[in-house]
């Protein structure tokens, strides 16, 4: 590896780089916000009612788009793009783009980015989140995306809904109602959610066991945030790109 490209994890949180990190968002602004966003949609059977939730709560939240999902329901594009909501691209295939070589990375991202750009204009800073969040650490991820969008910055979270995980534990449909509300509770008890960024998937593309709950998790989970969040006076708010960058923290991710 050149040594530009150099990292080294020293095991206590701290990753090094030769002057390669790109900015990484962790918060929003405020003290009465949170920074919802949705990764992986659009899909018909979900993507619609998770839109008429946000806006029936005045919420608008940050999608991460995967082409695969978005090129047959460009419908569904659209509408999230009239609707206020930031969208990045989540690269085209659900693959760990950075185990598929920087060529492959950059080439998923563009497309995704060339369909995107047909309902807005490409966002400048440009806010990156890759499946599985691969490459966040990696300084040879990092210097390819800056070569593929200069200024971009790696929008990461401080806390995930698990809604992954959430549809595993349903057997019948009426388990559905139960389980979000367990993670809900979760989140709503963490002191650290009032400016937080959140993860939440539509429908997260896995091969885990109880597919079939998906839809049914998805919207049920958003309703109940949502409902959640109006107890608490926290408004869901699109991420907003980080001003700047201080100079150390391209030498040092913590």
């Amino acid at each position: 590896m050149r040594a530009g490209l150099l990292k080294r994890d020293l095991g206590l949180g701290v990753s090094w780089s030769l002057g390669n990190w790109l900015p990484v968002l962790r918060r929003v602004p405020g003290t009465d916000t949170v920074g919802l966003t949705v990764d992986d949609a659009p899909l018909p059977d979900t993507t619609p009612a998770l839109l008429d939730l946000l806006d029936r709560h005045g919420a608008k939240v940050t999608f991460f788009l995967s082409g695969f999902r978005a090129e047959p329901h460009q419908d569904i594009v659209a509408a999230i793009v009239a609707r206020g909501h930031g969208v990045y691209a989540h690269g085209w295939d659900h693959i760990r783009l950075d185990r598929a070589g920087p060529q492959r990375l950059v080439a998923d991202m563009a497309a995704c980015e060339a369909l995107l750009a047909r309902f807005r204009p490409t966002p400048f800073p440009y806010l990156v989140r890759l499946p599985q969040n691969g490459g966040y650490r990696n300084a040879v991820v990092h210097r390819a995306l800056a070569g593929w969008m200069p200024g971009c910055q790696f929008a990461h979270w401080g806390t995930s809904t698990e809604d992954h995980l959430i549809s595993t534990r349903c057997t019948r449909s009426e388990d559905v109602e139960g389980q979000c509300r367990r993670e809900v509770e979760r989140l709503m008890a963490d002191p650290r959610l009032p400016g937080s960024i959140l993860l939440m998937h539509d429908q997260p593309v896995n091969d885990r066991p109880g597919g079939a709950f998906k839809p049914a998790v998805t919207i049920t989970l958003m309703a109940q945030i949502l409902e959640a969040l109006d107890r608490r006076r926290l408004r869901s708010i699109p991420l907003v790109a980080a001003a700047s960058q201080s100079w150390w923290s391209r030498f040092a991710l913590v």
